[in-house]
């Protein structure tokens, strides 16, 4: 085997093993966790609020505003939680004009007092917890 087509077959192998990963990712991670993809939407657009960029975001099994940290939408979450679910609320919060200080991933009192603003404006339950009708407003183009 030459040098070029080593070379050229390690390129390929690792691409394909790149590949396998993230498809993995995905089935192991679970459904609204969020995991590396390599697809694009064709409509996306770029906003940046703070520190989170958010994008709109169209795919096969998705429509809506993600900031890349989750794709939940019906997962229940409240004060006292933390992770990238949370890091998602905040910035999309802070997308949709509500402010909850810093993008910590910690749900604490500043999250939960601009959930439950955030409700107030959508005319939701206003109980500081992002069930599925407080994802969907969140997610949603208006």
């Amino acid at each position: 085997m030459s040098m070029r087509s080593s070379t050229r077959f390690r390129g390929a192998f690792t691409g394909a093993a790149v590949c396998s990963a993230l498809a993995l990712g995905s089935v192991l991670a679970g459904p609204g966790t969020a995991v590396a993809s390599t697809e694009t939407g064709q409509n996306s657009t770029s906003v940046s609020a703070a520190s989170c960029s958010v994008i709109w975001r169209v795919s096969t099994n998705y429509e809506g505003w993600t900031a890349n940290y989750s794709w939940a939408w019906n997962i229940v979450i409240q004060q006292g939680a933390t992770g990238d679910r949370v890091k998602e609320i905040q910035c999309l919060l802070i997308h949709k004009g509500f402010g909850v200080g810093t993008v910590d991933g910690d749900f604490g009192p500043a999250t939960r007092a601009a959930v439950v603003a955030f409700q107030k404006s959508r005319n939701l339950t206003r109980d500081g917890i992002v069930g599925q009708n407080t994802w969907s407003k969140l997610r949603a183009r208006v």
